[in-house]
């Protein structure tokens, strides 16, 4: 099934630029362009896409107020920011954007963003995996903003694998790919403290809804087998411990 998007962008040049990107994606079908806020809230309730391209300095009514109109009014859409502007990505953090993309765009950066929302998809393995997952039902935003060289990104939670060290950065393996940053795995602990992550180890953080098996593996450490990935990641016996009384398992 083909996802339907929408590109609202004021620029004519722009709008082309991402027909074009999104046209060489396999299963995405253009819908519909709009050159302002008010013209993309009427296109959004006619055509109902799945996915819009938003920039945030539109005429009529700017990105920003659109996108609150769409939360509240389609808060199934996913709202991908593409601007020219990077001092926007708190207030973009605040209504849930599925990504944020700082003009000009690399081709591979459009792509790797759909390859995400194709894997958030209703119909994808991981999606019918967290309908089905207790773990699931979980409070605090969707997204997490971390830097990576000089970047500011914004990572959809659920497709988080899980966190590792790897020298003096952490790398944030996720179903889309991986992402480096400079924080420390402490700090991300807690920005992820109100979802389903665990401390399985000082080198590792893992996602709950990806776990799916946890081996012995030796007298003090056992092996946790992740969803998505083949990556070998350590949880002590301590800890496996703590997550049984955590999370009512056992194991």
């Amino acid at each position: 099934m083909s996802i339907t998007v929408l590109i609202a962008e004021d620029d004519p040049a722009m709008r082309h630029i991402l027909r074009k990107a999104l046209e060489e994606i396999p299963d995405v079908e253009i819908i519909g362009e709009a050159e302002d806020g008010v013209e993309t809230i009427r296109l959004v309730e006619e055509l109902a896409p799945q996915v819009i391209f938003l920039d945030i300095a539109m005429p009529e009514k700017d990105g920003l107020d659109v996108a609150r109109e769409i939360c509240e009014s389609s808060p199934m859409t996913k709202i991908i920011f593409a601007t020219a502007y990077e001092n926007f990505t708190h207030q973009a953090f605040e209504v849930y954007a599925f990504d944020y993309l700082i003009k000009p765009f690399k081709i591979d950066r459009i792509r790797k963003t759909m390859e995400w929302i194709r894997s958030s998809h209703p119909e994808s393995e991981q999606a019918t995996h967290e309908l089905n997952n207790p773990f699931q039902a979980e409070a605090g935003p969707a997204k997490i903003l971390i830097k990576e060289e000089g970047k500011l990104i914004l990572v959809n939670i659920r497709d988080i694998i899980f966190l590792t060290r790897e020298g003096r950065l952490i790398v944030i393996h996720t179903i889309g790919g991986e992402f480096k940053t400079t924080e420390t795995l402490e700090a991300l602990e807690r920005k992820l403290s109100e979802h389903s992550f665990f401390r399985s180890h000082r080198g590792f953080i893992i996602n709950m809804n990806m776990v799916k098996e946890i081996q012995p593996w030796g007298r003090k450490t056992c092996k946790v087998i992740l969803n998505n990935t083949e990556e070998s990641v350590i949880m002590t016996k301590a800890r496996a411990r703590e997550m049984e009384k955590r999370f009512g398992m056992n194991l």
